[in-house]
């Protein structure tokens, strides 16, 4: 029997030919703007999950029907792709995307050209996949491959456990390159630069080659495929590749501070020479690094991989074996700091990331505490995280992971024990105030640090901190399960100094100067008699040096002296150490401690103590030319030896990413004492954006000294017609050095005729070109709407529609324009230009005024539909009281 609908069909098919794929334009481009990959370069397509790409699929015979082709894809990762595990997955391609899931849509492009969109639900896995296309046309099948691609995490997707819903954050802890890592004691705090240089060429393979060196992954690669769609699992993966006992961790820590067979830890600027090492040597451990390399790499790699993360510094952090929330000092009858199983870390860096805890029912983003270093702990040692950081400053640990440990580590007691000729030990100080002085972070878009000590533990002494406490207490000692808040107390009370209540002295050690390399350390020591009697007493004074992990090292100076106070008397005796006497002790290790202790013989044991920071020369660096993309420029080195002696073997070490490929080393010999060192290094920077210039030097002395100038990498006016415009986010630099603020401020072009066909924004530069008696003129640069300008203007108050655009560099193609416009010459536009968009709400007013214009990718289609004669528009319109001028040319 005749089917009509057959029949139909049959009929619709006549004439058809199977349709023919030809080139297909993966967009990466303007895919990696919209993505905030660009970073990465543009070579490849890296996405972020939860946000569509797309691409352009041109077809060699005729256009795609609807009728009779039809598309599915299909997207692979891991070694054994499996639909069951979530590593493939095929899905059509319709009219419009789903969001919940793999989906894929197309609209009509050109002629023969569709544009196609792929949406990564915000789940997905990390990770490279491979993207196949099968085409079915009037009944027959082929497939083509169309390359791979790279999921990242997005925290600009709501529905990403990543997510971070301030842009300045985002900046900041994914998008910033560049650190500050803080050191010393909590009473003097010095910092340092950092490179983190996720987006340097090959860190994320390197990045993506960690989590297949995991643990998880060689117990099963498909399953810790499966699960790299979780933040949580990921981090704990980077967290035990950083520096675990195991002979493919990413970095070693020195034992007993020998590094004889590799780089001395305090020597690294930047993250990338490790990671590159550690790849190219066959994923061996890199020799050596300390808590502040580790964790700077970590942060590294979770940029990298998009989860926001930052680097934490904590004061006085202890590391006890025994007393998991006590930690103890020893010192003999001089004050000499004894070598015990606890140490008191005189500073602790470890990692930060932002994710919703799914697994702990957390419904929003927060910090997670992820510790790099494995540190000696009752069961051996061990790496620690992600722990909630709001459940440390809680008490609350009970949750994963790890704690216990970290709460002992922020809110430890302090104890001073007595040793006296090997006897028994007498405890005869203790300290209240908890460990974890002071825990800092750097600021967002600041160079200075940012004090969050409160999100880790309430104020000390308020009834929120002694409920965190009893809660956590109740927990680490199961016999205290029970417990009443009272027997808490009274239990920690036995801890309180059987001396110092009832001493009636006070002390304090004060510095008096802050000391460099080369300088006395002068101090004063404060004694107050809060008795109305006489009080004689001996003390023995002593200074050695300490690592910062706390290991006492050299006790380099002793002394004795016999105090006598009067009823309510103080009295400051000044000290004084040479640097003849702490010189040839220091090398790598720039902090001290001072003791003055009470001979026991007196009856009283008093104690006070002071660290000191021996800050160190500083390396000057300074930049004799503006640094523009791929064209030559210099900088001038210096340093100065300040020692009374020579330095010998001296290195400086210049690196910075964007600047230098690879590290470079100079060799200066030997310095003379307050002999000056200068050199001009040249180097051309090779990628657009604000960097860091970086100097090491390193001698007989001394590992490191550190020096650092920022670089504002540009493109110069008529170097292929690009301007100096910035390519991180940043506002433009005017040749000057100013930023552009007193010209016409950053708004959107009001003609929607230019907004459709063009997609750009625009903004003020400087312009030397265009320059009137020798002074920049603020001409406007039409950027693509996806380019990280335009964030920056959104978070002015600014909101333009998001669409693709091309990447900002020194493209060849771009042509840029720098002309007056007379009013005499002014085209007003015509409306056949505006089809069904509606008309400016003003008539375009022409002004003469010098404007610059970025003239690129495909022409829109000419108002008569092809052949007819260029057309040239040149349109100014008042805005926010500026003139937006437009230029664009359809053919």
């Amino acid at each position: 029997m005749d089917d009509p609908n057959a029949r139909t069909m049959m009929q619709g098919l006549v004439g058809k030919r199977i349709i023919e794929l030809g080139e297909i334009d993966l967009n990466c481009p303007s895919n990696c703007q919209i993505h905030n990959t660009h970073f990465f370069g543009s070579d490849r397509q890296i996405i972020r999950r939860g946000q569509a790409f797309s691409f352009y699929a041109r077809f060699q015979n005729r256009e795609w029907d609807d009728s009779v082709d039809q598309a599915a894809f299909t997207v692979e990762t891991g070694l054994r792709p499996c639909e069951s595990n979530e590593t493939k997955c095929t899905f059509p391609m319709g009219r419009c995307l789903d969001q919940t899931c793999w989906s894929a849509s197309y609209k009509i492009h050109q002629p023969k050209c569709i544009s196609i969109s792929v949406f990564p639900p915000s789940n997905v896995c990390i990770g490279r996949y491979i993207l196949n296309m099968q085409i079915t046309s009037c009944g027959h099948t082929y497939q083509r491959c169309l390359g791979d691609f790279y999921v990242l995490f997005n925290p600009w997707c709501a529905d990403d456990p990543v997510y971070l819903d301030n842009q300045a954050h985002r900046e900041e802890y994914v998008l910033n390159e560049h650190g500050i890592l803080y050191e010393g004691v909590h009473k003097h705090i010095t910092s340092r630069p950092w490179h983190f240089g996720q987006f340097e060429d090959g860190i994320l393979d390197i990045c993506l080659k960690i989590l297949d060196m995991g643990a998880s992954y060689h117990h099963g690669s498909d399953r810790d495929h499966c699960w790299r769609n979780d933040p949580v699992h990921v981090s704990m993966v980077v967290n035990h590749m950083i520096s675990s006992h195991t002979t493919n961790s990413i970095m070693k820590i020195p034992e007993n501070n020998d590094y004889l067979k590799g780089t001395k830890p305090f020597s690294w600027n930047g993250s990338v020479p490790i990671l590159q090492q550690w790849y190219s040597g066959r994923c061996r451990p890199v020799r050596y690094g300390y808590c502040g390399s580790l964790a700077s790499v970590m942060c590294t790699v979770m940029r990298c991989l998009g989860i926001p993360s930052r680097v934490v510094t904590s004061f006085c952090f202890p590391c006890s074996i025994e007393n998991p929330l006590g930690i103890n000092e020893v010192f003999d009858s001089t004050g000499k700091n004894l070598c015990g199983k606890d140490k008191l870390w005189r500073y602790h860096c470890w990692n930060e990331s932002w994710m919703a805890r799914r697994d702990i029912n957390q419904c929003c983003g927060d910090w997670q505490c992820l510790d790099p270093t494995p540190l000696e702990t009752g069961r051996g040692s061990a790496c620690s995280g992600p722990t909630w950081v709001r459940s440390i400053r809680e008490g609350e640990l009970d949750l994963d992971y790890d704690g216990h440990h970290m709460f002992s580590r922020v809110n430890s007691n302090y104890v001073g024990w007595l040793s006296q000729n090997n006897a028994k030990r007498t405890k005869f100080f203790c300290d209240t105030w908890p460990c974890g002085q002071r825990l800092i972070t750097k600021s967002v878009g600041s160079e200075q640090f940012e004090d969050i000590t409160g999100a880790y533990k309430y104020e000390l002494g308020s009834v929120k901190n002694k409920e965190a406490y009893y809660r956590a207490y109740r927990r680490i000692h199961p016999g205290y399960c029970n417990a009443s808040n009272c027997h808490i107390d009274r239990e920690l009370s036995s801890l309180k100094n059987p001396f110092l209540s009832d001493s009636g002295i006070n002390m304090r050690l004060k510095m008096a100067n802050c000391p460099m390399y080369g300088e006395d350390v002068q101090l004063n020591w404060l004694l107050e008699n809060l008795r109305n009697e006489n009080k004689t007493l001996k003390f023995n004074l002593c200074a050695q040096i300490i690592t910062y992990s706390g290991c006492p090292m050299d006790q380099f100076w002793k002394d004795s002296v016999t105090v006598t106070l009067g009823p309510r008397e103080v009295k400051k005796i000044p000290l004084c150490i040479s640097y003849n006497q702490y010189g040839p002790y220091l090398y790598d290790h720039n902090i001290m401690k001072v003791v003055a202790l009470s001979d026991p013989e007196c009856g009283e044991v008093l104690m006070v103590s002071r660290d000191i920071v021996v800050n160190r020369p500083p390396v000057i660096v300074k930049l004799l030319s503006q640094p523009r993309l791929k064209v030559p420029c210099t900088a001038e080195i210096s340093f100065c030896n300040p020692l009374q002696e020579d330095m010998k073997n001296c290195v400086m070490t210049l690196e910075g990413c964007g600047l230098f490929k690879e590290p470079m080393t100079i060799d200066l010999g030997t310095l003379a004492s307050n002999q000056q060192a200068r050199t001009v290094v040249e180097f051309t920077p090779y990628r657009l954006g604000s960097h860091r210039l970086l100097a090491n030097l390193g001698c007989h002395k001394f590992a490191y000294c550190k020096g650092c100038a920022k670089a504002e990498v540009c493109c110069s006016a008529g170097q292929n017609g690009v301007l100096p415009v910035s390519q991180n986010g940043s506002l433009p630099v005017c040749e000057n050095g100013s930023v552009p603020t007193n010209g016409p401020g950053p708004v959107p072009v009001a003609d929607p005729a230019f907004n459709s066909m063009c997609e750009y924004i625009c903004i003020p530069v400087c312009n030397p070109n265009c320059s009137s008696g020798g002074q920049p003129v603020y001409d406007f640069v039409y950027l693509p709407a996806g380019h990280p300008l335009c964030n920056t203007l959104c978070n002015q108050g600014f909101n333009p529609s998001i669409s693709p655009g091309f990447e900002m560099g020194c493209d060849p193609g771009f042509r840029v324009v720098c002309e007056t416009v007379p009013p005499a010459t002014c085209t007003p536009v015509p409306p056949s230009m505006y089809g069904s968009m509606p008309a400016p709400a003003a008539n375009p007013v022409c002004t003469a005024m010098p404007h610059v214009v970025f003239e690129t990718g495909p022409a829109p289609t000419h108002p008569s539909g092809g052949g007819g004669a260029p057309l040239s528009y040149s349109v100014s319109v008042p805005a926010n009281n500026a003139v937006i001028s437009v230029n664009f040319i359809i053919a």
